[in-house]
């Protein structure tokens, strides 16, 4: 088997003149015809993009390319079986619930996860446990999920989904919480797009700490290309075969080999030069948050503050303190073409990867120091985030509601009746009303109030005044 098997034959596709007599339409003529039809807007875009069936593999994938780059994958993070994903970790995620997940049944899920598990039980039809990490009392942000409030779960759940880390940078301790799982019988699944890098850290992935199933995004803290994804798994409390049917269930038959290929090279990248990349990488990132540390006001979220491990890859400020605004200080770093991962009023936060040098660091330390120094102002309280807070009352599941009969009122006037819809701030992409959920008080101030500072996504009206509500199940 070739040590880069997607890569290599990804190259020989590309260097080979073909003009096939079948997909894609663009038929491989942008990579060496300048004066292709469209070529000045298309070529520099789409030269590269070689599709993996009948182009880096044939029609019949009977070289297996694919395959042996999953197994190098899964060999890499100490998996037993993974597979290739182009449709990011929502892709991911809703696989790997729909494998755990049975229709009508009680699964327990993490609160703070992503909007696409939400997507993942409309599909399964199981009836969601919502259970709550700890807020911080002080930042109020999540700061873990402890294995005590898996333990304190009262209905007999088919699974345990959980999300770490979370979009802020704390992580759970995951040993802790694969052990209270498989003390109820059932697997644990870690939705950790943001921690593919920790697969390569001996010790700190989400599989190597005692999970079943979890979900790395490729493209957020490695190299791949944007979409690239991976689900991993261990034998044992999870079916690969089936694992397996709920990948392709929400699949593309026409994958990209050019993003497939981009896993494969991650993955020798990181065998080959990984672990003193990552050394480097951790190094820039605790020297970017003890200079941080050091402006007056300003909190850097570590180990020592939050109670919790933390991302080795985020830098996360927490600014009433300076009085700075997040949104005024990520409004000021985009316009210098250092966009910030997330900006609320009170938190910024920060992403380092390894293509993120000394200087580059060192710069945008300098840059943030002067940038908060010039917005300064008085201290200020903290102001929670509605997206941690809310506790859901789920009435009927997630498929029930997305399709019953709608009705649709004024969302002020909706509180008591059950969202048929979602509304989902970005970021961080959780919910603060998902479909079967009571409408409260709380939930229609928090959809207002995140309205006016961000984007809400996912709601049928994009001005926020009206709700999609149930009005009769369907039969």
């Amino acid at each position: 088997m070739s040590g880069t098997p997607l890569v290599d034959a990804w190259r020989r596709a590309r260097a080979e003149p073909r003009h096939p007599l079948q997909i894609p339409g663009h038929k491989n003529q942008f990579a060496n015809d300048e004066t292709a039809l469209g070529a000045d807007l298309l070529a520099e875009l789409v030269r590269d993009d070689i599709p993996q069936q009948g182009g880096v593999d044939d029609n019949a994938f009977s070289h297996r390319y694919l395959e042996q780059a999953e197994a190098l994958w899964a060999a890499a993070v100490g998996a037993d079986h993974c597979r290739f994903l182009v449709g990011g970790s929502s892709q991911g995620n809703i696989a790997a619930l729909s494998a755990v997940a049975r229709p009508g049944l009680p699964v327990a899920v993490d609160r703070t996860s992503h909007r696409s598990t939400h997507a993942a039980l409309v599909i399964t039809g199981a009836r969601p446990v919502w259970v709550h990490p700890r807020i911080h009392p002080e930042f109020h942000i999540p700061v873990g999920m402890t294995p005590g409030r898996i333990a304190a779960i009262e209905e007999p759940v088919s699974a345990v989904f959980v999300t770490s880390p979370s979009y802020v940078g704390t992580l759970s301790d995951v040993a802790a919480l694969s052990a209270a799982a498989h003390d109820r019988g059932v697997p644990l699944v870690v939705d950790q797009a943001w921690g593919a890098h920790l697969d390569f850290i001996a010790g700190r992935g989400a599989l190597a700490s005692g999970a079943d199933v979890s979900v790395t995004s490729v493209h957020k803290a490695l190299m791949g290309y944007s979409q690239t994804a991976v689900v991993s798994m261990r034998d044992g409390r999870v079916a690969r075969a089936h694992l397996d049917r709920c990948v392709d269930l929400v699949a593309t038959t026409s994958p990209s080999g050019t993003l497939f290929a981009s896993i494969d090279a991650t993955r020798a990248v990181m065998e080959r030069e990984g672990a003193a990349a990552l050394d480097t990488t951790i190094g820039l990132v605790q020297r970017m948050r003890r200079r941080l540390a050091g402006i007056a006001g300003l909190v850097v979220a570590d180990e020592s503050n939050m109670g919790c491990a933390i991302d080795p890859f985020k830098v996360t400020l927490f600014l009433p303190g300076t009085g700075v605004s997040g949104f005024d200080l990520g409004e000021a770093l985009w316009r210098l073409g250092h966009g910030p991962e997330a900006a609320d009023r009170d938190t910024l936060v920060l992403t380092v990867t390894l293509m993120d040098d000394a200087a580059f660091v060192d710069e945008a330390t300098r840059i943030i120091t002067t940038l908060i120094d010039q917005r300064r102002g008085d201290a200020r309280a903290a102001t929670p985030t509605s997206v941690w807070r809310i506790d859901p009352d789920v009435v009927v599941t997630p498929r029930e509601a997305f399709f019953a009969t709608r009705r649709r009122l004024r969302l002020v006037d909706a509180v008591g009746e059950v969202s048929a819809e979602q509304f989902c701030p970005y970021p961080p992409g959780v919910p603060l009303l998902a479909p079967g959920e009571r409408v409260t008080q709380e939930t229609v101030e928090a959809i207002v109030a995140a309205g006016r500072i961000g984007r809400v996504a996912y709601s049928s009206d994009p001005t926020l005044e009206t709700i999609e509500v149930i009005e009769s199940l369907s039969p």
